[in-house]
């Protein structure tokens, strides 16, 4: 366990914002977790951090961030069609899909390089390409800090929604590891029909290719590669914004003057991309000041130089309001505002 004071987190989070706090804790498992118990760590104001991929931090950070490096990958149970995976909390979710992939495990190739943590995949319930963390979780692992105890969560228990969770509106719980049940050939149930997906792929592409995981894993880091910024060159927070679901008769009133509009139909209504709802407003490519919403896809804002929290949640109820006004539909950030 290593332990910082007044620690400063633009390193710490994907948007590249300067703040500040009180004090940085890594730690590498579940001793360290009973240690900081003992310490009443978790008595004061405290937050988990993992890849800060999802974190706009608006200000200094007045209490704990605790950030775990624990790396270890475990299997669990083996049958002729599936496995059992436990992952570290710690361990960078690309990582544990490049990983999975070259193991030819199926079920997490969608989610490539998607910006964050193992820890963070189940509280977020990440998703992309018609896929998301909930389809391949089996059990969440964590560490209770108001009772000092460590408890396991079902699928079931987990409760996910639309990147959402039980452990969202729960932030007692630490994500310790995480179970995944991902599938082996020729039980792979892949996912290609989202988006542009199926037409980023070889043209020879196989669902029964020995190389198909590879393939779509590949096709897909070029999607974002393509239309995503690279944090390390530009600073965002990926997608910044959830995409909102309507009932039908809002998407039916906006597509009597958009009849071309994008929508997916959903259990509990009708799911519209919010970078197209943005895009219609105007606001693809727009700067003001030191930030902008990016000239490839109008989800993702970004941090030109030197911006401040601040100026990019402006931009954002800016952006917000401008989507209400034009199509009397609410959009809602998918990154968390810090303090909030």
């Amino acid at each position: 366990m290593k332990e910082y004071k007044d620690y400063q987190l633009q390193g710490n989070n994907t948007f590249g914002i300067p703040a500040r706090c009180d004090r940085f804790i890594e730690y590498a498992g579940e001793e360290d977790l009973k240690e900081m118990y003992k310490q009443k760590v978790f008595a004061g104001q405290w937050m988990s951090l993992g890849c800060g991929a999802n974190l706009l931090f608006c200000g200094d950070y007045h209490g704990t961030i605790i950030h775990s490096v624990a790396q270890s990958i475990e299997k669990r149970e083996e049958t002729a069609q599936n496995i059992l995976v436990k992952a570290d909390a710690g361990i960078i979710l690309d990582n544990f899909i490049e990983y999975s992939v070259s193991n030819g495990w199926g079920g997490m190739e969608n989610l490539s390089a998607i910006p964050c943590s193992v820890g963070a995949a189940p509280v977020q319930n990440v998703g992309a390409y018609g896929a998301e963390a909930k389809d391949v979780v089996e059990r969440v692992h964590v560490f209770d800090t108001k009772e000092g105890t460590f408890r396991s969560f079902s699928k079931e228990e987990c409760t996910f929604g639309y990147r959402d969770s039980f452990f969202k509106a729960n932030p007692q719980y630490v994500v310790v590891s995480v179970e995944f049940r991902l599938t082996k050939a020729p039980s792979w149930e892949l996912r290609l029909d989202y988006g542009n997906l199926r037409s980023a792929l070889p043209s020879d592409f196989s669902p029964e290719d020995a190389l198909a995981l590879r393939m779509i894993r590949e096709a897909v880091r070029q999607i974002r590669h393509d239309k995503l910024p690279d944090p390390a060159e530009i600073g965002s927070a990926g997608s910044f914004f959830k995409n909102p679901v309507v009932d039908r008769t809002v998407v039916d009133k906006i597509l009597h003057d958009y009849p071309k509009m994008p929508f997916y139909e959903m259990p509990n209504g009708c799911k519209i991309p919010a970078g197209w709802l943005i895009e219609q407003t105007g606001w693809k490519g727009k700067k003001s000041g030191n930030v902008g919403v990016y000239e490839k896809q109008a989800l993702v804002l970004v941090n030109l130089g030197q911006a401040t929290g601040k100026e990019v949640w402006e931009l954002a109820q800016h952006i917000t309001l401008s989507v209400k006004e034009k199509f009397g539909v609410e959009i809602y950030p998918e990154v968390i505002k810090i303090p909030q």
